[in-house]
């Protein structure tokens, strides 16, 4: 079982610098979609869901239809989310292109939150930190999306990690 978390992890992680590398302003996201999942493929994964990318005021889970010729302009922020399985062990991963200080500002926030994750820290601590760093930095957080425990075959089990602190 492990293992396969770890394999699914490494995919993950090529998968996300491969990513990084072939986003670029003019390319269709439809294109995107189907270059990384390729990828995933090519690495020996699956895709435990269809790519994700979400551009500017649509803050998550938005994938590309098959009829789609929305491209990437140089102006936009884009973010990315992947996910890849190995027999049902899922690793998930994401990351945003742009956005300048919004991006920075999300990207501490994370690795705060990182910071203070040990046996006995509750998720509302953790929500608690996010929502600080974020707002410190003169934005607000998302309320309604947060990280989120992964299971075999289950992308969204049980312990769900917000961005405030709530319940």
């Amino acid at each position: 079982m492990l293992r396969k978390y770890l394999e699914a992890g490494k995919i993950a992680f090529e998968v996300k610098e491969f990513a990084r590398e072939i986003i670029t302003p003019g390319v269709d996201l439809l294109r995107i979609a189907e270059l990384i999942e390729a990828k995933i493929v090519e690495l020996g994964g699956k895709p435990a869901f269809p790519v994700n990318l979400s551009k500017n005021d649509v803050a998550a889970h938005y994938t590309p239809s098959r009829d789609s010729k929305e491209t990437l302009l140089e102006e936009d922020v884009l973010k990315v989310d992947i996910g890849v399985h190995v027999d049902g062990y899922i690793a998930d991963t994401a990351f945003t292109v742009g956005g300048g200080n919004l991006t920075k500002a999300s990207e501490k926030a994370l690795s705060e939150a990182i910071s203070i994750v040990k046996a006995g820290t509750s998720v509302l601590e953790i929500g608690r930190v996010i929502e600080q760093v974020i707002r410190e930095r003169g934005f607000k957080p998302i309320e309604n999306l947060g990280g989120h425990s992964i299971d075999r075959w289950n992308l969204h089990s049980g312990v769900t990690v917000p961005n405030v602190p709530n319940s």
